[in-house]
């Protein structure tokens, strides 16, 4: 699943689109009537991505698990875009010179200013791991408020810091050698703010460098990078996610 570095670099991407006029858009091979429309402001806040229009107009779009992006010259774009089923086609917007292809994304809203869901797709969101001003410990009071929940649950909520996945759940703990497995409880809050700032650093780091480097995630009987004790694999949440940890530098205990 796209996390929230992959949906920084494609409002990265989308810097250029600030300022050019909407030449065609469309949604599953329906034309919208965005056309003239221009774009204001893009913008990544957490998993999800809002592109803001002259009129005030939103467009929301959240990837999912399998959603992809595709930044083309327009007659790139126009070539790969004849050879794709309009039904893969989630989002198209096409500008005078390029053209922007969102592939398979379960969510994409179009919102007028005044439609009752407008703004509503980011609203019930927390901070953003990697907006500028992000505050690791106001996440780490915020995740502080479950106490009984998992450390690893609480990372994936949205609702309590936007932009963690799976695979920075994972990295994050493995770094701050705590067991996914853990209850918040269990975790003094500089703990706990630790993990948040550890996570907007790895995060960033793959913004900047658009790579991954992983050392727990997926690497489930490999020796860990640390103390060559090998890596193991559980599921865990609802529904269940699969997690990776190191037994000897991250002692799960259950106590």
């Amino acid at each position: 699943m796209p996390e929230g570095d992959s949906i920084r670099r494609v409002a990265n991407k989308l810097v250029p689109l600030v300022g050019q006029t909407i030449e065609r858009a469309t949604t599953q091979g329906l034309f919208r009537d965005l056309v003239g429309r221009t774009i204001q402001k893009v913008e990544a806040h957490g998993k999800h991505l809002t592109i803001d229009l002259d009129n005030q107009t939103e467009i929301h779009v959240h990837q999912g698990m399998n959603g992809r992006f595709r930044s083309m010259t327009r007659a790139d774009g126009e070539a790969r875009l004849a050879k794709t089923s309009p039904g893969r086609a989630s989002l198209v917007i096409a500008t005078a010179t390029h053209l922007y292809l969102w592939l398979t994304c379960p969510t994409v809203e179009i919102t007028p200013r005044r439609a009752p869901r407008h703004g509503m797709g980011t609203h019930k969101l927390g901070p953003d791991v990697l907006a500028g001003d992000f505050d690791s410990r106001l996440g780490a009071e915020r995740a502080a408020e479950h106490p009984t929940r998992r450390i690893a649950d609480v990372l994936l909520d949205q609702r309590v810091v936007a932009g963690l996945g799976n695979i920075w759940k994972t990295e994050s703990l493995f770094m701050c050698r705590i067991d996914p497995r853990t209850q918040v409880a269990a975790i003094p809050i500089h703990a706990l703010a630790q993990i948040y700032e550890t996570a907007r650093e790895l995060m960033q780091a793959s913004v900047d460098s658009n790579m991954r480097d992983l050392a727990a995630y997926s690497r489930t009987n490999k020796p860990c990078p640390r103390c060559g004790a090998l890596i193991i694999a559980y599921q865990l949440g609802d529904p269940p996610r699969w997690t990776w940890s190191c037994p000897h530098c991250q002692p799960f205990s259950a106590g």
